[in-house]
């Protein structure tokens, strides 16, 4: 993807959100969880272009998001401004907006959840024939050396591996030999969210991903351990020089509104945003925009990015069958 600029994704807003709003993190995490139970009821109906198995694993990921927003209440819960431990729940809100990514580009079309699926039995499949190349001269594991695990098989069989994408894996992977005219088969990898910017058909969502991107690429931040991690944990730690820097007070304000508030809301928005986005498999469905509606009207009330995205793409998504 080529870098944009600012100029290229800023959000111009012309009203500000409620600054002194408070809000309720049970109320609002019953509101996620009620998007979560329609958005995996509606995905248990049938849906052009879409099988029993993509709508099956699209349902996990909902169920995944829902339970990362939980380890991130129960995180929270633990931590406070005398914490660094607590910075860490903002690698948890860059893989809730990872989710996003990843539900935006599978409703593209059911091929991407097919290489969705397929990605992750390769990666499984390339760990199995490191272990199996390391341990081949342990008698321990020999049983292991003959034959791929059972659940690889039936994973393989279910996401409709070939021979030929096998075969392709144990020749890059270990130098195997083909046959004679034998033509690789790859396994295409499923792209991470800059990569998916560049596979979105639809104007309204590749501009909101491209707002959201910069926000993604902050939160990576707390993944790759980059400078802005070990600046946070710093700040929150009482023995470290920078705290001395900041009086109590400061500490208190800037974890609730840099820690607690990002990640919480983060988490919140990726999952609700999914939900609407399903509305593209399911316009006719009249419980996915209630359930999104009614979580969006907090939101957008409270959270500047929020707002811009309600602008650039959720209000008209909703608005389908409003």
């Amino acid at each position: 993807m080529t870098k944009l600029p600012v100029s290229a994704y800023a959000y111009h807003h012309t009203s500000d959100i409620d600054v002194n709003a408070r809000f309720d993190a049970n109320e609002w995490e019953s509101l996620l969880n009620v998007c979560v139970v329609r958005a995996t009821s509606a995905l248990e109906i049938p849906a052009p272009g879409y099988d029993d198995v993509h709508r099956h694993h699209l349902g996990d990921v909902f169920r995944s998001m829902a339970a990362t927003h939980r380890t991130i209440r129960i995180l929270l819960a633990d931590a406070g401004p005398d914490n660094p431990e607590g910075v860490d729940v903002l690698a948890l809100a860059r893989l809730q907006l990872e989710g996003l990514y990843a539900v935006c580009l599978m409703l593209e079309g059911s091929r991407w959840v097919d290489i969705y699926l397929q990605d992750h039995w390769r990666k499984q499949y390339v760990k199995f024939l490191l272990m199996r190349e390391e341990t081949k001269a342990l008698p321990r594991w020999n049983e292991f050396a003959l034959k791929s695990p059972f659940w690889l098989t039936q994973l393989r069989d279910q996401f409709g591996i070939t021979q030929e994408q096998q075969l392709t894996i144990e020749h890059e992977e270990l130098g195997i030999s083909l046959p004679s005219g034998f033509v690789k088969h790859l396994i295409p990898h499923f792209p991470t969210p800059g990569k998916v910017l560049t596979k979105i058909a639809a104007p309204e969502k590749r501009r909101m991903l491209e707002r959201l991107y910069p926000q993604y690429i902050e939160l990576c931040s707390f993944v790759h351990g980059l400078p802005q991690a070990s600046f946070y944990k710093m700040m929150f730690d009482k023995r470290s020089f920078h705290r001395t820097l900041i009086n109590d007070e400061g500490v208190k304000e800037r974890f609730q509104r840099l820690v607690v508030a990002e990640a919480f809301m983060m988490s919140f928005f990726s999952t609700v945003q999914a939900t609407a986005e399903l509305m593209v498999l399911y316009p006719a469905n009249v419980e996915l925009p209630s359930a999104a509606m009614k979580a969006w009207n907090p939101l957008s009330k409270a959270h500047l990015l929020a707002k811009a995205v309600w602008a650039i793409r959720t209000e008209k998504l909703l608005g389908v069958i409003g």
